[in-house]
């Protein structure tokens, strides 16, 4: 059984730890970001809670009356649980309607942190197959060989074109028209865009 818990500003992490060592199970959602530091002059991964002063607890499978309450709001860091006129209400476990329970929800906050979804870092996109490990790679995600392509920059704007290679230095080699002959054209990947095949 899953309920919500205040903690005091900026606590987070006094609380979870005292929850834990009480014996009680808990979560809180992170997200992962980069910043780029110009002093190091590199990118330096953060991570900030995405819903501060939260905690979810999971108090085992007991009835609301057999909770210890008492050894919760007493762990330093605890503000309060959340409910209704002074009592602790749980997360539904039952979907109103065609919806979800909130402990569906939950899960599923769990299940895409678990894929990184809320990671924003090089690792993070690399792990959902955002981007390559090195630009020819990403390029050739983006583009595949046999894309059709619209050039839309430079010399040859607004002519069209098939993807042939990706060189090693991530640029395209577009097979496009040029008065009548297939002629081969190396571009930037900024320089094209991809044209929806009908389907």
């Amino acid at each position: 059984m899953w309920f919500v818990i205040r903690t005091n500003v900026k606590c987070e992490e006094k609380a979870e730890r005292n929850l834990r060592a009480a014996g009680f199970g808990t979560y809180a959602p992170w997200q992962r970001f980069e910043k780029w530091n110009r002093k190091k002059n590199c990118h330096i991964v953060h991570e900030r809670r995405i819903v501060p002063r939260y905690l979810f607890i999971d108090v085992g499978r007991v009835a609301v009356d057999e909770v210890p309450w008492g050894v919760i709001r007493a762990c330093e860091g605890v503000e309060c649980v959340l409910g209704v006129s002074g009592r602790p209400v749980p997360l539904s476990d039952r979907a109103a309607g065609k919806g979800f329970s909130d402990v569906e929800k939950l899960q599923a906050i769990m299940e895409a942190e678990a894929q990184h979804v809320f990671d924003e870092t090089r690792e993070g996109k690399l792990f959902r197959r955002e981007i390559g490990k090195t630009k020819k790679e990403t390029t050739r995600m983006k583009f595949p060989a046999g894309t059709k392509v619209r050039i839309n920059d430079g010399p040859f704007a607004q002519f069209s074109g098939e993807i042939t290679n990706v060189t090693g230095k991530g640029m395209l080699q577009v097979m496009t028209s040029i008065f009548g002959r297939l002629t081969p054209v190396e571009m930037e990947p900024s320089q094209v865009e991809a044209i929806a095949s009908a389907a």
